[in-house]
């Protein structure tokens, strides 16, 4: 069966969702570039060139602002400084060949068999995680969060539902920023009829340290400094761990070094395992909770342009998981501590609740595919993209 490609004119096209340049803090001085229509479906189950030949329908692109996103980041209060980064759908490039990505590369199921049980939900939309995607922006001061702990059925993929415990309603829970020495306090509500808590990892003082049950109705408030400068877990600590852990209850902390890290377009990802008849074995896997999320949707980034990855192992009943990036390498800075990074690579493993912060540049346009190393996990839902365009 053969498809025709459909070609836009340069002049129909939409262009005013592009990515910032990473120096602009006020989300002005926007560029606009042109993008190319996707290839449209080419049959056999509806597979197109999108996403390693997975996702379905033509393109559409948005910028990701700070103060936007359907799972949003906690209420902060403080004084802030504006960033962005921009992701989308993924762009598909015309070629002269249809049954081919724009490198001449083959699409469908010559392109690998990810998605099926393990893809999106099909009804999900391309902003439903820019709150987790795109960490807040930095602020200075006190930071106040309210958290409440709630339950509720959250569709992991288009096949799996998990009935979660969350972080104000969200799996992961909402990214928290603050910056190394300043406060963060948090209002903690438990609206469940367990017992949960919220621990931090990083340093703080034993007396706020989150190990404490706090019954249902219950409400308490953490107060802690922020500190080392790094990207840190937190998680809930009551017993039995691993289960409130696999059911939902962790989130990332970004603490920024006093004057903050140089410009760069930056992302989220936290690694989350559903163990969904509770054998202790996980059967889904997700990047930022839904997955097969950044297969349908990759991360739209500038190509040459400084980009900082904020990355997170919350998976329990794994003792090992690990980030891979085709085709480009990342300076590591382990738990994303220390001024220069510890070593250069294009794997790094970390263990539960084990984190980096990695910094890389797309140096041309295309496709960089991004998953764990162990492939049964990437298989089952931690398969995404990076389009630099």
């Amino acid at each position: 069966m053969t498809e025709e490609v459909e070609e836009t004119p340069a002049d129909d096209i939409d262009a005013t969702a592009d990515p910032v340049d990473p120096s602009t803090a006020d989300g002005r001085g926007r560029r606009r570039l042109g993008r190319r229509q996707a290839l449209r479906s080419l049959g056999g189950g509806g597979l197109s060139v999108l996403g390693g030949g997975m996702a379905i329908g033509a393109v559409s692109t948005h910028a990701i602002t700070h103060a936007q996103g359907a799972q949003a980041a906690a209420p902060v209060t403080g004084a802030t400084e504006a960033g962005h980064v921009a992701h989308s759908a993924a762009d598909g490039y015309a070629t002269a060949n249809p049954g081919a990505m724009s490198a001449e590369l083959p699409v469908g199921a010559a392109a690998g068999p990810y998605g099926g049980p393990y893809a999106a939900p099909e009804d999900v939309t391309e902003a439903a995680l820019d709150g987790l995607t795109v960490p807040p922006p930095p602020t200075t001061g006190t930071v106040e969060v309210e958290i409440d702990v709630v339950e509720r059925s959250h569709r992991i993929s288009r096949s799996h539902t998990l009935q979660a415990w969350t972080y104000n309603g969200t799996v992961p829970g909402p990214i928290i920023r603050a910056t190394e020495g300043e406060t963060i306090r948090v209002r903690f509500r438990n609206a469940t009829g367990h017992d949960h808590n919220l621990h931090f990892h990083g340093r703080h003082s034993p007396f706020h340290d989150g190990w404490e049950p706090v019954p249902p109705g219950g409400e308490t408030v953490y107060e802690i400094i922020a500190g080392p400068a790094g990207v840190h877990p937190y998680h809930c600590h009551t017993m039995p761990i691993d289960r409130h852990i696999a059911r939902g209850l962790y989130g990332m902390l970004v603490v920024d070094p006093p004057g903050g890290r140089p410009p760069a377009h930056e992302v989220a990802l936290l690694l989350s395992g559903f163990d969904l008849d509770e054998d202790g074995r996980n059967e889904v896997y997700a990047w930022n909770g839904i997955a097969g999320f950044y297969e349908k949707f990759p991360i739209k980034l500038p190509a040459g342009e400084p980009v900082r990855a904020y990355v997170v192992n919350a998976t329990e009943f794994d003792p090992v998981a690990s980030f891979h990036l085709h085709a480009e390498t990342f300076d590591v800075y382990p738990a994303g501590i220390g001024e220069s990074p510890a070593f250069t690579h294009d794997v790094v493993t970390l263990g539960q609740m084990d984190r980096a912060i990695l910094e890389f540049t797309l140096s041309e346009r295309g496709r960089y595919m991004f998953h764990p190393h162990q492939h049964a996990i990437a298989h089952r839902g931690a398969m995404g993209w990076f389009a630099a365009i």
